[in-house]
């Protein structure tokens, strides 16, 4: 009897023990009550299910770890989240997520594609910011260029050291394929004026250091220590390629001088055009961005500034966020080379997103040995309301692709500013094929867009001292503290 006693016990123990393991739970409605049958439960380690018909699942802990973590989800539904841990509960309650409804959604009134680019045209002084702003950014740019053919030949040098050799040495040690990537803080001041220049104020900047780089290194010492051997003091060289040509200034092959003056001055000289000079790189790619809007005069966007050069679908009313949009596409007609999927909110009838992608080359040209292919670029472009209530941009993205050539004969000849005719100036000739594709993916993204007067605009200082930080690759969140 006592051993009848003790089996019962155990089992009960042991029943107790499963079912801690084990819970049956049930999603419902935070304010009907009701199940909500087929949300999605997923984990932290990537394994997911859905629960059944009647909103209910059963979640077995013994295959989750203690710090895992559960999260429900359904379209309608706020997201929940629990610690494993913690979550002993049978019941999960979803709190509804309202979804902003239209005035012309609740009339029933459907609108053409006409009548909505015309409505956005209407509204679009009223509904996107173009005076002065300052603008919190995030810059990337992540690329990868790939050598398909780089060949030189016919190579002849007055030069002793720099010689076929040298040439051959480079060759071998030039990567097939390098990756790089840059990424800025900066705050950026616009306006829509195109005579006003834009500023900008660099906080901080990384750029991913190239390995190979520093086998290049050598070599390129090599040919620095043989061009001012070689060099007069006012000496250069002139690069000819047929028609093509131009002036090779060496003056950055001087080595400064800690105890003179004027080689410390030319040196700082040079620091400060450096930083200025990626300063003024860096507005350059952050207005191409702002150049790509929609309602720029000269914006290959032009789906709504010219819409007589496109067919467009018949609108779709669709999700973005929680809030309803209209969708429609944008196909070029005839030459354009572009074509854009359009999200508009039908409240104000602003673009609040384009998905673009171009279907034709965007540049093509082959002349004189030298080509040039532009045959990607895609993206999308998001604007947001901000505090002032008006549109502006806040992230966009664009995807770039070209294929370039060169196969030319070239030749550096020295030239003296005080030794007239040739007599006897070095010259190095060669003939250099080289094919290359390059892919870049750059991404803007603007924390905050503030409306400033045009008088604080004009006493911004356009004064740079930051230039990027050089690391073999990114391992830290660069604008999480930002």
């Amino acid at each position: 009897m006592v051993r009848n006693i003790l089996i019962i016990i155990f089992l009960s123990l042991n029943s107790l023990k499963i079912s801690s393991q084990s819970l049956n739970i049930q999603i419902i409605d935070s304010i009907s009550g009701q199940p909500i049958p087929y949300s999605n439960i997923y984990f932290s380690n990537n394994n997911g299910l859905i629960s059944n018909e009647n909103g209910s699942f059963e979640l077995i802990k013994s295959q989750l770890k203690e710090n895992d973590s559960m999260h429900i989800s359904m379209l309608g539904y706020k997201k929940s989240s629990f610690l494993i841990n913690d979550f002993n509960d049978t019941l999960i309650k979803l709190v509804q997520t309202p979804i902003k409804l239209s005035d012309v959604i609740l009339t029933n009134k459907k609108l053409s594609s006409e009548e909505i680019i015309s409505k956005v045209v209407e509204n679009i002084d009223k509904n996107y910011e173009k005076e002065f702003t300052e603008n919190k950014i995030y810059l990337s740019r992540k690329s990868n260029s790939s050598t398909e053919k780089f060949i030189i030949n016919k190579f002849k040098s007055t030069v002793p050291e720099i010689n076929q050799s040298l040439i051959d040495s480079l060759l071998a040690n030039l990567a097939k394929e390098n990756n790089s990537g840059l990424e800025t803080l900066a705050y950026y001041y616009r306006t829509f004026n195109d005579d006003i220049q834009k500023k900008i104020k660099i906080i901080k900047s990384r750029e991913t250091y190239n390995k190979d780089g520093e086998v290049l290194e050598s070599i390129n010492k090599k040919m620095e220590e043989a061009f001012k051997n070689e060099l007069k003091p006012d000496s250069y060289y002139k690069i000819k390629s047929g028609i093509f040509g131009g002036d090779l200034e060496l003056d950055g092959l001087e080595e400064v001088d800690s105890t003179n003056t004027e080689s410390i001055k030319k040196f700082q000289e040079k620091e400060i055009k450096e930083k200025d000079d990626f300063a003024k790189n860096q507005i350059r790619v952050i207005n191409r961005f702002y150049n790509f809007l929609f309602f720029q005069k000269e914006s290959p966007l032009n789906f709504i500034l010219k819409p007589n050069k496109y067919i467009f679908s018949e609108p779709k009313i669709d999700i973005l966020g929680n809030d309803l949009v209209y969708k429609m596409e944008a196909y070029p007609k005839g030459r354009g080379k572009y074509s854009g999927i359009l999200y508009i909110n039908p409240d104000d009838y602003a673009i609040v997103r384009i998905d673009f992608r171009n279907i034709k080359p965007v540049y093509n040209i082959k002349l004189l040995g030298v080509f040039v292919n532009i045959y990607q670029r895609d993206g999308k472009m998001i604007l947001s309301k901000y505090d002032n209530e008006k549109y502006g941009l806040s992230y966009a993205k664009i995807n770039f692709g070209q294929r370039a050539g060169f196969d030319r004969p070239i030749k550096l000849i020295e030239k003296n500013k005080n030794v007239k005719g040739r007599r006897k100036q070095n010259e190095i000739s060669f003939r250099m094929d080289l094919i290359f594709d390059e892919k870049s993916i750059t991404e803007l993204q603007v924390f905050e867009s503030r409306k400033i007067s045009e008088s604080e605009f004009e006493n911004i200082k356009n004064k740079n001292d930051v230039i990027p930080d050089y690391l073999e690759e990114f391992t830290t969140n660069f604008w999480e503290e930002f």
